[in-house]
């Protein structure tokens, strides 16, 4: 069989998965994340994880990536009139330090979660080099996210995830991560959480099956609903700013959301 009939023959089979809505469990879905992220080894992990250079992205887009994603939070800060620096800026998701350069700048402290050992090396090694020393690493396990909130609750300025919605098991899993979110942060704190969005094509949904081959497309969510379950949730809802593509990452339907924790 040629190349061309197995990726033929391929994608008919995927199209004819997606149809039918299989789904693996999120138990499944999360040791197979979890085999995945801990293994840096592992087919485009370094561009996964957005780490610098060698395999990873070029300087350029790995300095873009973080910059943009201050902005938000800046003109959100701004327009509420809050003052800055930060005390402690936790993200879900550190990969290789592309959020954390930037925002370390304005954080005493910058806790970065991670299920990859060596992600957190490196993204301690990229906030070595800008010579910021307050980065705290927390290590989890993908089948127990809870357990990352242990001693810093409601100790967070900020919960920053970005690009990690996508690769998580099930929306379902995404609702105890922003019940984390809420536990971590401050009363007043703020959220920036990006997820990709669905859109009335069946092909937008998440995938739910084969990981390694689905991960940035595993979890899905309509805008309106994932803003409804913020509220449901308990935070306060404050805006949300949409990329129909992302030039950097060279991917498409990306929404960004600003919550806030009640005081």
């Amino acid at each position: 069989m040629s190349a061309a009939v197995r990726r033929i023959v391929t994608n008919l089979i995927i199209g004819a998965i997606q149809k039918s809505g299989l789904k693996q469990s999120e138990q499944v879905i999360a040791k197979d994340a979890q085999r995945y992220w801990e293994n840096a080894n592992q087919n485009n992990f370094r561009s996964n994880s957005h780490w610098r250079g060698d395999q990873g992205l070029e300087d350029e887009i790995w300095f873009e990536l973080g910059k943009s994603h201050l902005s938000l939070l800046q003109e959100h800060l701004k327009a509420a009139g809050r003052s800055k620096p930060l005390d402690r800026v936790l993200e879900w998701g550190c990969g290789g330090g592309a959020n954390a350069v930037h925002f370390a700048r304005i954080a005493s402290e910058y806790v970065g979660v991670e299920v990859s050992q060596d992600s957190l090396v490196e993204c301690r090694k990229a906030l070595d080099e800008i010579g910021y020393h307050g980065f705290i690493p927390v290590q989890i396990d993908v089948s127990d996210p809870e357990k990352a909130g242990d001693g810093l609750e409601a100790t967070c300025d900020v919960f920053l995830c970005t690009y990690v919605f996508e690769l998580i098991p099930s929306p379902e899993y995404g609702e105890r991560l922003l019940k984390i979110a809420l536990r971590l942060l401050r009363p007043g704190g703020i959220g920036l959480i990006q997820i990709k969005y669905e859109t009335l094509a069946s092909n937008t949904r998440g995938h739910r099956w084969s990981y390694r081959r689905n991960l940035a497309n595993m979890t899905t969510y309509p805008i309106d609903r994932f803003w409804q379950l913020t509220e449901e949730l308990g935070f306060i809802p404050k805006s949300v700013v949409l990329r129909p593509t992302d030039r950097l990452v060279k991917d498409e339907r990306y929404a960004y959301f600003i919550v806030e924790k009640p005081k």
